[in-house]
């Protein structure tokens, strides 16, 4: 077979394709982890009753990690330029796009598979949260980071057939899988394929990849949240996993029997177990028989590991110790608010690499329907507070910035008070209704006490 010419569409789905599979496996088990489908424990027992322990041993602490940060990223709003205020358009266009629960799926995936895409329907403007099993955007190597291509696999849930799509700047290529079974670990057979009303190769309206990533951790190498996570959390399972067996098999300690006689069995001749040992069960035997048992295991030991585990797992991942362990007390206000602040720190690192996904994709959004925000780089994405503080506490650091004059009211609004854009304008509408009915009285006050002419 001929080498494929660099740069031509079907080497772009080759290569693609090619480097999309490999990240099957490692997200799949990314996944996996986050669902509570850990598999069960390692153990040489083959018994019905260690494969019941094995499967209760799962104590997952990755998902709660995905979750706890998850839960402190939050978008509220855009921002262009100067203007203190959010940009109600691109709210509208994230509204319409279904963005307030999209944009928590985003991250999410984010955090669980360390990329999330976002594409944008030229026929919208709408934003649309892609699976990130599916498709793979292709980067310039010049440090620039320009999308060169993106190509999206999926798999019709009606027929079982396979297609891609291929986005170049200027055009857009849609593939079929024409094997007769595919197989996701064989090389597709490729051709190009017709949609109904659309061809199998038009032009890009966009004039531009329509793809954006979410990226976890840019600074380096673009992985997932729990990727170091992994290996603590199987020790974890098998830790919890040696617990309840040793508390299974302890609650009824292996039984010993001395001077007792001890059948054979008739047809191999093999000595047989002279009791079926049973907590309702009792033993009886001739003269000289001595019973007795042995001496329980110390679960302390198993209980110990699990909570270093644990705890290396709070290190590693900046979840504060008190989500993961029951057994913390005695912390005073100022530790807590240190446990947290870690977690707080690095969500407002790991949304340096979320920013350039969403405010992108805003940008060609605003593209597609002509409007010039469309090219102005100083887009800014509004973050609701990730910190912990109580209402009191943020009120007050609310007036006394505001009263200082180091702070806008608007800043105030969005960053103490968690306000939204909406929740603002709604206020801004009551203040100034409320000072028109007060001019007016003051109106009707004024007439009233003026002498008649």
């Amino acid at each position: 077979m001929a080498a494929l010419q660099v740069g031509s569409p079907e080497w772009w789905v080759k290569r693609l394709y090619n480097e999309l599979m490999s990240r099957q496996g490692d997200m799949q088990l990314y996944r996996d982890l986050v669902d509570d489908n850990h598999g069960p424990a390692n153990t040489a027992e083959k018994s019905a009753k260690f494969a019941m322990l094995a499967g209760l041993s799962t104590t997952n602490l990755t998902g709660l990690v995905i979750e706890a940060t998850a839960e402190r990223m939050e978008v509220e709003g855009f921002r262009f330029g100067d203007n203190p205020d959010g940009d109600k358009d691109a709210w509208r266009i994230w509204q319409q796009s279904d963005f307030d629960a999209g944009s928590a799926e985003a991250i999410t995936h984010a955090l669980v598979y360390g990329r999330c895409p976002i594409s944008v329907d030229p026929n919208g403007p709408r934003l649309i949260v892609e699976d990130p099993r599916q498709v793979i955007v292709a980067y310039s190597s010049d440090g620039r980071r320009d999308r060169l291509a993106a190509l999206k696999v999926f798999t019709d849930e009606w027929t079982g057939a396979w297609y891609a799509t291929l986005y170049l700047p200027g055009v857009i290529y849609r593939y079929k899988d024409e094997r007769s079974t595919p197989l996701m670990s064989a090389e597709p057979l490729w051709v190009l394929r017709e949609v109904t009303g659309t061809p199998a190769i038009s032009g890009n309206p966009l004039g531009e990849v329509p793809f954006f990533e979410l990226r976890n951790r840019p600074l380096g190498r673009t992985r997932s949240e729990i990727a170091n996570l992994v290996i603590p959390q199987q020790r974890l399972n098998q830790a919890v996993f040696n617990t309840d067996a040793v508390a299974e098999y302890g609650a009824f300690r292996q039984k010993w029997a001395t001077n007792v006689e001890v059948p054979t069995d008739p047809t191999t001749g093999l000595p047989m177990n002279p009791y079926d040992a049973n907590v309702a069960k009792m033993f009886i035997g001739g003269d000289g028989a001595n019973f007795g048992d042995f001496n329980p295991t110390d679960l302390s030991g198993y209980i110990e590991l699990g909570r270093d585990i644990a705890a290396h797992m709070s290190r590693v991942s900046r979840i504060p110790i008190t989500y993961f362990l029951s057994n913390v007390s005695n912390l005073g206000a100022d530790t807590l608010a240190l446990l947290v602040s870690g977690l707080v720190k690095k969500c407002q690192r790991r949304v340096k690499g979320y920013e350039p996904g969403f405010e992108g994709a805003m940008r060609l959004a605003f593209k597609s329907v002509g409007d010039p925000r469309a090219n102005q780089l100083d887009a800014e994405v509004r973050w609701a507070s990730m910190e912990t503080r109580s209402v009191a506490q943020d009120a007050d650091a609310a007036v006394k910035l505001v009263s200082g004059s180091v702070i806008t009211p608007q800043t105030a609004q969005e960053k103490y008070l968690g306000m939204s854009q909406t929740e603002r304008d709604r206020d801004d509408a009551w203040r100034a209704e409320g000072n028109a009915t007060s001019n007016l009285q003051a109106i009707l006050d004024a007439a009233q006490a003026a002498p008649l002419p």
